[in-house]
């Protein structure tokens, strides 16, 4: 089936949608407005769930080839000198990777430009839409140009701008900062992602490249400004529950190199798609990077849109569909993303209780580790498998604290009050997103796309 696309975005998500819209037949052209890569700080690791997709899309080579290294599953740490729990990948799932986010978006944009079908212009600003009526037929460069297509892909990013063109309004919160910076050396379990916690916000540690680790270090909102100030509070807060081989080039890292910083955000839309237009990756709404989705998530968009859009055409019903079927998947991710972290960053007596349940959990089985890696790796996509599994955390945590009751009734008996506060706390949250993104998948279901004539 031929027909014309625009994506706009030459990022990692702009790239996977124009090889997987060319596969369909279609004509394709990606607008990217910088020169090159985008300066800023952007995922790098990805889950098996993603790798599978980029070797459907064959892509996945040319990323080894720039350096990508392989990733075997995650390894989470409780606290300084305390023993890890390890979350391997199944091996049904295959390996996830990680790579320098610039060598990775150069190597996708040479392979998907070498394609027959598709078309990558840089240093091209989109900054408006063409509309006919109530359809979007193309879009408007910051020249002026109008350039027309049947369907315009949106993959510009978490602060998007013409999403807001589209008049779809997201529900923003900013959640904390994170400083990123790279060291030579190896981490504790090999090819893994590691989480650190017992500092004021989660670590994230995982490998990059041969000897290369990347530190996302959660810095909550609200902490000192400037570099000085930042270095001495990761020094003195942060470096002690990072293992002892690792300390000293993390802390001359931060001193002699410059690190980068970006805010972290849930974004959530009740709708990312409008007759001619779909939104894609973080364009159509993200959570915090502490589970690594993101990347995951924009494969699992643009192979859900490539393949209705290959039957159909970029018809109604295909976006519709498209519309519905990513919101069920994207929405599994945020409620257990905003779990996990609200948990993981808690420092309450209630929150250590339930990070000590999910250690315990953890340790209790394979079956409970391979069911919480399968939900943040994205190979679990069903709510109700979430809140069986937040279930048992909270009886686990609740068992704990019962027994330090028996020993300690005084303590004990706080102990338990604050884990039921806290737990209860944190179920009524997911418990309202839950509630509201069901109430807004039952309204993509009953109401046709938006009407974008007004923008």
């Amino acid at each position: 089936m031929s027909f014309e696309v625009i994506v706009v975005g030459g990022g990692f998500t702009g790239m996977i949608a124009a090889a997987a819209l060319s596969r369909t037949g279609a004509k394709v052209t990606v607008f990217e407005a910088a020169q090159t890569t985008d300066p800023r700080f952007r995922g790098e690791l990805i889950h098996p769930r993603g790798v599978r997709g980029l070797e459907a899309l064959g892509l996945k080579a040319a990323l080894f080839a720039k350096g990508a290294v392989a990733v075997t599953g995650f390894a989470v740490t409780p606290g300084a000198n305390e023993p890890a729990s390890v979350l391997p990948y199944g091996p049904e799932q295959g390996m996830g990777l990680g790579i320098d986010h610039h060598q990775m978006v150069l190597a996708m944009r040479e392979q998907v430009a070498a394609r027959r079908n598709v078309s990558v212009t840089t240093g091209k600003r989109i900054v408006d839409f063409v509309r006919e009526g109530t359809r979007i037929a193309g879009v408007r460069d910051v020249n002026g140009t109008a350039h027309r297509a049947q369907l315009v892909v949106v993959a510009d990013g978490r602060q998007s701008k013409l999403r807001l063109l589209l008049g779809l309004e997201p529900n923003i919160e900013l959640l904390s900062y994170t400083v990123a910076f790279g060291v030579e050396g190896e981490l504790p379990h090999g090819r893994m992602g590691h989480v650190f916690l017992g500092a004021p916000g989660p670590i994230h540690a995982y490998p990059y490249g041969e000897g290369r680790i990347r530190f996302c270090v959660d810095v909550p909102l609200g902490a000192a400004k400037g570099k000085d100030a930042m270095v001495a509070l990761l020094a003195r807060d942060y470096a002690p529950v990072v293992p002892a081989s690792l300390r000293d080039a993390m802390i001359a890292s931060l001193r002699d190199e410059p690190f980068e910083g970006c805010a972290n955000h849930s974004i959530t839309m009740p709708a990312c798609a409008a007759p001619g237009v779909v939104l894609v990756g973080d364009a159509g709404g993200c959570g915090h990077p502490l589970t690594a989705s993101g990347m995951t998530n924009a494969m699992n968009d643009v192979l859900t849109l490539g393949e209705l859009v290959g039957r159909s055409g970029p018809s109604d019903a295909a976006l519709s569909e498209y519309q519905r079927q990513r919101y069920d998947f994207v929405r599994m991710r945020e409620l257990f993303t905003d779990a996990l972290y609200e948990v993981f960053r808690g420092h309450d007596p209630g929150s250590r209780a339930l990070q000590q349940g999910v250690f315990r959990y953890w340790a209790s089985s394979e079956r409970s580790r391979n069911a919480s890696m399968n939900i943040l790796s994205g190979e679990e996509v069903r709510v109700s498998r979430f809140v069986s599994e937040y279930s048992r955390v909270f009886r686990r945590s609740a068992v704990d604290v019962v027994g330090k009751l028996v020993r300690d009734p005084r303590n004990g008996t706080a102990r338990l009050s604050s884990l039921v506060k806290t737990s209860f706390a944190r179920m009524e949250v997911a418990a309202e997103r839950a509630a509201r993104r069901w109430v807004d998948r039952h309204r993509l279901e009953l109401h046709e796309l938006p009407d974008v004539r007004q923008g």
